[in-house]
This record gives C-alpha cells, sequence and structure tokens, in this order.
C-alpha cells in the first residue's frame, strides 16, 4: 500500500493527516518516522492534528520515540513529552519508562535547561510509576 499521501509535505498539510487517520493503526504503522518528523514544533497545525493520532499507535511506535528521547533535539524531546506521551496506552508509555526516568533524573544539563527533567516529572506522576 503507498501510504505517501498521508504524510504531510508541509507544516499546514493537515490532510495527509486525515488521509493516514482514515487508514489508522496498523497500517500506518511503516510511516511511522515520517509523521513523528512533523511534530519536532507543536506550533506547526498539522502537529496538533498529529499528536492525537499517534496517541493511539501500538508498541511499534516506542522504539521511534526512544530514540528522540536518546537524541539532541531538545525541543522535540519537549513536545513529545508535553503532548504526546501521557496520551498514550499505559503499556506503550511503559516501553519509554527507562528514558522518562533517566531524563527525569539525570537529565543533561541543556535537558535541565529546556525544563524536560520537569516535563518527564510529569509524566511519571501521570503514568504513577
Amino acid at each position: 500500500m503507498d501510504l505517501t499521501n498521508c504524510i504531510p509535505k508541509n507544516k499546514s498539510d493537515t490532510d495527509a493527516v486525515e488521509r493516514a487517520a482514515a487508514h489508522g493503526f496498523p497500517a500506518i504503522n511503516s510511516i511511522l518516522p515520517d509523521l513523528l518528523e512533523w511534530v519536532q514544533d507543536a506550533n506547526w497545525p498539522v502537529a496538533q492534528d498529529l499528536f492525537p493520532l499517534l496517541a493511539k499507535a501500538g508498541p511499534e511506535i516506542a522504539p521511534h520515540i526512544n530514540a528522540i528521547f536518546e537524541g539532541n533535539d531538545l525541543g522535540w524531546k519537549y513536545y513529545l513529552l508535553s503532548w504526546l506521551v501521557m496520551d498514550l496506552d499505559p503499556d506503550v508509555a511503559e516501553l519509554l519508562r527507562a528514558n522518562v526516568i533517566r531524563m527525569a533524573h539525570h537529565p543533561t544539563k541543556d535537558e535541565r535547561d529546556q525544563e524536560i527533567d520537569e516535563n518527564a516529572r510529569d509524566v511519571i506522576k501521570h503514568g504513577g510509576w
């Protein structure tokens, strides 16, 4: 199945998100990395439509989010913690637990400066970890 028309072409391409939502999961699992790229900035219109869609993803999304959490894009980490992780199914969120706990209790200086540690602690409280 060709899902290229389900990947946004620009930050306002909410039609692509509607097409992705129409296919649903697990059909769109193969484009999860592409969709996650469009939530790097929560101010983009497409991001606001993608967060609720991505929250419905199964465990297949966890490795992609963990890779972001292990990377250096502080804004992306902040937005994922603020807008997505708390809305994931608890079983999926559990797969992110190690990285969330690390950011909460042993953040890098940059993560601390960007208040990512505070967001991670909020996720921990919400998840009851």
